[in-house]
C-alpha cells in the first residue's frame, strides 16, 4: 500500500480538479489520480499542425466565468498561475446561406438592433425579455456555484413574482414552446432553437425551456471569453494550484475500484492492484451508469435509479483544422462574425428541416441535405493559438446521433471521415476563399472518440447526462445523489458533469468542495468568498 492521503481524488477533469484545489487549499493533502496523460477531461488543447493549438472539447467559456472560483479568483488562478482571457463581443451568431446576420451580443439593445434586420416587433420583445433576464442573473449565477437547494423548495423560491414564474414553467415547457411564444420571425427562431442545441438536447423536449432564460441570462449577465493560450491552460493552473498547496497529481494512473467498509470510504484500488488509502475522504469523479461497478456495496435502488439517468438527445463529432489562412465570409458583416464566439452556419428559412434534426438524431439518422455546423475561431482574438497572425486555429463541429442506426456508436470509425468532410464542406460554402489547400492539418473526433476519451463522456455524452427530464438542480443525477454524497456511505463525495450544476465548464468542483468544508468542519471562509 502506497502512503496514505487525506483526500484521494479518482478523475483529474475539471470539476475534479477543482474540488480538489479548494480541499488542498484548506491543508489537506491531497492526491489526484488521472488516468489519461494529461489531466483537464473535456478541457484540453492540442497541436494539431506545429505551432496550431487546438481546444478538442471545451473551447468557449460562459457559465465558469460567473463561478467565484474565476470571478473573484478564490483559487488565486488568475493572480497566482497565470490564467489570461480574451472576451468575446458577441456569444451566438447565425450567418444565413444569403449573407445575413443575427448577432446575439452582450449588448441588450445591440442584440435588438441585429434581430430588428428581421423583425421590429421581435425586437422590442426582446428588449423586454433580454432585460428581465438579466435581473434572473445574479439567482442564477449564485445557484449554480453553490450545492442545489431542494428542487421544491427553488419552484417555492420562484412562486410570487412574474419573472420567477415564467422561469418555473420554462423548467416544463419546451425551448420550442419558449422561443415561439415570443419571437414571430423564422430566423429568429431559427436562432435561437440552435443555440439551445448547444445544451445536446432536442429543442422541442420538455424541460428545455429554462435553457432559454439561463442562456439570456449569462451571455447579457458575463459574457463569452476564451483562454489565452488554449482550455488546457485552465486545467493546468488548477493543477498548479493544487500542487502549490503540497498536493500530487499524478497520470497515467487508472483506479478500477474504491474500498469501501464499515459504511464508509477508505481507499482507492489502481488497475495495477496498487491501494492507496484516503484518511478523511474520497472523491470521485464517477458516471451514474457506474457507480456500482466501482462501488459495489453502493444501496442497490440507488444504483439503479442512478443507472436510469438518460443521455443527451444527441452528440457532436468536433473537428480542430489548422489553415494557412483565415477565412473570409459571405456578405458584409466581417467584424460581428469575427467578433463571435461561435458562429452557427445556416440556410435561411429551413424551419421545418431543422426541427426535423433533433429528431433524426434519436434514431441514429445522418442529417443529409441538412448540415449546418458551427465554428469557434478563438485564434480570431487570441494570436498565440497560431504560427502567424494570418493563420487560423478553427474548431468546426456538429450535432450528430451517439449511436447510428447502421452499426451503433461502433460505427462511427468507419463514417467519421464522411461526417467530417460533409460538414466541412457545409462550411466552406460560407467562405469565399476557403478550400481544401489551406489545410495544413486536420483531427476530427466522433462521439466514440469521446466515449474513449473520457469514462464521463458515456457513449460520446458530452455533458454526462442530459439536462431534460428533470436531471437538474436537486435531481441531479439523482435526487438521492444530488447533495455530492453517496447514501449510507461516509466519507464519499461525488463530482462530474452529471452533478450539479451540470455540463459545459462550469468549475462545478466547488458546491462539493463546500459541502466536504461543512462535514469536515472546515471554516468556509478558509477557502471562498462568502
Amino acid at each position: 500500500m502506497s502512503k496514505p492521503y487525506d483526500i484521494v481524488v479518482v478523475g483529474g477533469g475539471s470539476n475534479s480538479l477543482t474540488a480538489a484545489a479548494y480541499m488542498a487549499k484548506a491543508g489537506k493533502s491531497v492526491l489526484v489520480l488521472e488516468k489519461n496523460s494529461r489531466c483537464g477531461g473535456g478541457v484540453v488543447s492540442v497541436e494539431v499542425a506545429p505551432g496550431f493549438i487546438h481546444d478538442t472539447h471545451a473551447t468557449g467559456l460562459m457559465t465558469c466565468m460567473v463561478n467565484p472560483a474565476l470571478s473573484k479568483d478564490e483559487l488565486g488562478l488568475k493572480s497566482k498561475f497565470g490564467l489570461k482571457f480574451k472576451e468575446w463581443d458577441a456569444a451566438f451568431t447565425t450567418l444565413f446561406d444569403d449573407g445575413s446576420v443575427l448577432a446575439t451580443t452582450q449588448d441588450v439593445d445591440r442584440t435588438a438592433q441585429s434581430i430588428a434586420k428581421f423583425s421590429a416587433k421581435d425586437a422590442e420583445t426582446y428588449r423586454e425579455l433580454g432585460r428581465r433576464c438579466v435581473k434572473l442573473g445574479p439567482l442564477l449565477n449564485a445557484g449554480a456555484a453553490t450545492p442545489p437547494m431542494p428542487f421544491s423548495r427553488f419552484m417555492g423560491l420562484l412562486d410570487g413574482n412574474d419573472i420567477g414564474s415564467e422561469l418555473a414553467t420554462g423548467l416544463f415547457n419546451s425551448a420550442y414552446d419558449v422561443i415561439c411564444r415570443y419571437f414571430e420571425s423564422t430566423e429568429v427562431r431559427l436562432h435561437y432553437l440552435k443555440w439551445i442545441g448547444e445544451a445536446m438536447e432536442n429543442p422541442e423536449s420538455n424541460g428545455t425551456g429554462v435553457l432559454v432564460y439561463n442562456l439570456l441570462a449569462l451571455v447579457h449577465g458575463s459574457g463569452p471569453y476564451a483562454v489565452v493560450g488554449g482550455s488546457q491552460k485552465l486545467s493546468d493552473s488548477l493543477v498548479q494550484c493544487i500542487e502549490h498547496h503540497g498536493g500530487t497529481v499524478r497520470t497515467h494512473t487508472e483506479v478500477v475500484k474504491l474500498q469501501i467498509s464499515g459504511g464508509r470510504a477508505h481507499g482507492v484500488v489502481l488497475k495495477d492492484g496498487e491501494t492507496i488509502a484516503a484518511k478523511d475522504a474520497v472523491l470521485a469523479c464517477i458516471h451514474p451508469w457506474n457507480l456500482k461497478k466501482f462501488i459495489p456495496e453502493i444501496d442497490d435502488r440507488v444504483a439503479a435509479d442512478a443507472r436510469a439517468t438518460k443521455l443527451s438527445n444527441h452528440g457532436a463529432v468536433n473537428q480542430q483544422i489548422s489553415l494557412s489562412r483565415e477565412p473570409i465570409f459571405i456578405g458584409g458583416n466581417p467584424d460581428i462574425l469575427r467578433n463571435s464566439m461561435v458562429v452557427e452556419y445556416m440556410p435561411r428559412g429551413d424551419f421545418l428541416g431543422m426541427r426535423k434534426i433533433y429528431d433524426g438524431y434519436r434514431y441514429g439518422e445522418i442529417p443529409y441535405g441538412h448540415f449546418n455546423p458551427l465554428s469557434i475561431i478563438n485564434s480570431f482574438i487570441d494570436k498565440t493559438r497560431v504560427p502567424t497572425p494570418d493563420q487560423c486555429a478553427l474548431y468546426l463541429y456538429h450535432f450528430a446521433p451517439m449511436h447510428l442506426a447502421e452499426g451503433g456508436i461502433d460505427a462511427w470509425d468507419e463514417r467519421k471521415q464522411e461526417y467530417g468532410d460533409l460538414v466541412w464542406e457545409s462550411f466552406r460554402k460560407y467562405t469565399t476563399n476557403i478550400d481544401n489547400s489551406c489545410i495544413k492539418g486536420r483531427l476530427i473526433e466522433t462521439p466514440l472518440d469521446h466515449h474513449r476519451h473520457s469514462a464521463s463522456m458515456m457513449q460520446g455524452d458530452i455533458f454526462g447526462i442530459g439536462t431534460a427530464g428533470g436531471q437538474i438542480l436537486g435531481r441531479r443525477p439523482t435526487p438521492a445523489l444530488a447533495n455530492y454524497r453517496v447514501p449510507n456511505i461516509g466519507g464519499l463525495y461525488l463530482t462530474g458533469p452529471f452533478m450539479h450544476p451540470g455540463g459545459t465548464v462550469t468549475l462545478g468542483g466547488r458546491p462539493t468542495a463546500m459541502v466536504m468544508y461543512q462535514d469536515m468542519g472546515i471554516d468556509l471562509s478558509v477557502g471562498f468568498e462568502i
